[in-house]
């Protein structure tokens, strides 16, 4: 493969990495769904998903008030779960909507440090993102099943609070 695709691929995984990790933040505070899920994991739990070698990253940390804080792209000291890519093709094949992340885990084309179930739960945070966010037809080729109860009115409802709440994030830099 060319260095420029290389360099295509790195460049596209790490800005999706980066908007995963701003919608996970904002729909933490806005979607009940999300909430629900982000109470679950234990307060301070340090999330990290990165490729490997030394790929692109995201990195999350939920609060004591039940939101998940995005920390950066850079990987964190200590992680108490890592889901880690093999290779930046398969990280990038997940967030181009190529392959699902089921089946990518199942092809054990990445690795979970960690509690499992806590990656699961992550998991459905990230499905529940990608069905608010892309239109059904994107988003259905990378869940396992997308979500019936998401009319369009209620999604584009659901958009403009997470992409308001993205924004105001970003000039606030809470």
């Amino acid at each position: 493969m060319s260095s420029f695709r290389l360099r295509l691929k790195r460049i596209y995984t790490a800005l999706m990495m980066r908007i995963v990790g701003w919608g996970l933040r904002a729909m933490s505070r806005v979607d009940p769904v999300v909430r629900a899920e982000a109470a679950g994991f234990p307060d301070g739990i340090i999330i990290a998903m990165t490729t490997m070698p030394d790929g692109p990253t995201l990195a999350l940390q939920k609060t004591p008030e039940g939101h998940l804080r995005y920390l950066g792209g850079g990987m964190p000291e200590r992680a108490d779960l890592a889901i880690r890519f093999k290779h930046l093709d398969y990280a990038f094949r997940v967030f181009a909507f190529i392959e699902s992340t089921p089946t990518a885990f199942a092809r054990a084309r990445m690795v979970v440090d960690g509690d499992v179930s806590a990656g699961i739960r992550l998991v459905r945070c990230m499905y529940r993102l990608e069905a608010l966010l892309m239109p059904r037809f994107i988003a259905a080729r990378g869940m396992k099943r997308y979500p019936p109860e998401l009319g369009l009115a209620y999604k584009l409802g659901m958009n403009l609070r997470i992409y308001g709440r993205i924004a105001l994030d970003l000039v606030t830099r809470s």
